[in-house]
């Protein structure tokens, strides 16, 4: 009976790390990570905002977002910071920081031309695919009026 007992516990220990194992495995599998650069046409990187990706419309609208580092690096997450993007066609935005009131008064411009914070008028696509994506941007300044 003892044995039969511990096969049993057994048998459930190994069901419950299969279960596991499932639920790891399956856990973000449609998610492809994307990460890449924001830079200025002449290498330099963008220091600091969003790269926002855009698929669909209406209620299967997807947004996936990534915090541009220091070094003009970032990578997309869906739910939460690098999780990953679903595979498909998305429109992309990279919103620079947004100025304060003292800095706009000094006559500081955005880090990127307006036309890059809308996915409509950025020009920008990008095809996430079953894979690792690799997604690098150049921007431009805005112009000084």
């Amino acid at each position: 009976m003892r044995c039969r007992a511990y096969r049993g516990r057994r048998g459930l220990t190994t069901l419950a790390a299969l279960a596991l194992l499932a639920g790891v495995a399956g856990c973000g599998s449609d998610r492809y990570p994307v990460t890449g650069r924001v830079t200025y046409e002449d290498g330099i990187p963008v220091t600091e905002g969003n790269v926002i990706g855009h698929s669909g419309e209406g209620p299967s609208a997807v947004t996936v977002q990534g915090s541009v580092q220091p070094d003009g690096t970032f990578e997309w997450g869906t739910d939460k910071p690098g999780d990953g993007a679903r595979p498909g066609k998305y429109r992309v935005a990279v919103i620079p920081r947004g100025l304060g009131d003292a800095e706009m008064a000094a006559g500081m411009l955005p880090a990127v031309d307006s036309k890059f914070e809308d996915p409509k008028t950025s020009g920008i696509e990008f095809e996430v695919k079953p894979q690792r994506n690799e997604l690098n941007i150049t921007v431009t300044k805005p112009k000084k009026k």
